[in-house]
């Protein structure tokens, strides 16, 4: 049986860093569409590309080698070889990654490169459409959400922490809703909740609540068990 979790839902939710956490726990891996879609916009304007050009656009997945490094928790795109880093995260790609993902073409280019992780270990897989999409046979699938204004809050912290990026709240709320409507609305791979995803609202909730909520979810045999001896 695969070892999949799927964690779908809105930007600023907390879905990197629940899955990291959740990832970790399971002893899996940790996989980020988000990052690949931050990567291409980040390619697209250190090379002058025409975000209006689908063509364009569509051709960022072949011009150069995107591959994944997946140790664990820690997941990375690399460029040709290199990290480019927190700029990933910075509002210049923000503002421009609607163009890469609501690009049909580039999204089916992408298709395999996300579905090319080992299953030797559980994955935890995050991002917009991952239990509708791209791994729609997934035996765990969560849709975490929080209210914008919550996740305005989070993100102008992000910001500020670090990428020292000082927006007022209310630019950075108009962002976050922005992002929602796009991402919501757009013709391809629309962001929704799987039918058979189990949701949860992160408003209210620590980080640490949301992973448990997570992992009574899981299924006990994907579960390491610990070591409770004493030497």
């Amino acid at each position: 049986m695969l070892r999949i979790v799927t964690l779908d839902g809105p930007a600023g939710c907390g879905k990197s860093t629940v899955s990291r956490m959740v990832a970790r726990k399971l002893g899996g891996r940790m996989f980020s569409s988000g990052r690949i879609y931050r990567t291409l916009t980040w390619i697209g304007l250190e090379t002058g590309v025409d975000f209006t050009d689908p063509a364009s656009v569509a051709s960022l997945a072949v011009k150069h080698d995107l591959s994944i490094t997946a140790p664990g928790d820690d997941f990375k795109v690399l460029v040709d070889g290199v990290d480019p880093g927190n700029v990933l995260d910075s509002t210049r790609v923000t503002g421009n990654i609607h163009f890469i993902s609501g690009n049909a073409e580039l999204r089916q280019r992408v298709l395999p490169i996300q579905r090319k992780l080992p299953e030797d270990l559980p994955v935890v897989a995050e991002g917009r459409d991952m239990g509708t999409v791209v791994f729609p046979e997934a035996p765990v699938k969560i849709f975490l959400t929080a209210s914008s204004h919550q996740r305005a809050v989070r993100r102008q912290a992000e910001l500020r922490q670090r990428l020292e990026e000082d927006l007022p709240f209310e630019e950075v709320l108009e962002q976050v809703e922005l992002r929602d409507a796009r991402d919501r609305e757009r013709d391809v791979s629309p962001m929704r909740p799987a039918d058979d995803a189990a949701q949860i609202d992160s408003t209210d909730l620590g980080i640490e609540e949301v992973v448990a909520a997570i992992m009574e979810r899981i299924p006990e045999d994907w579960i390491p068990a610990t070591d409770s001896s004493i030497d």
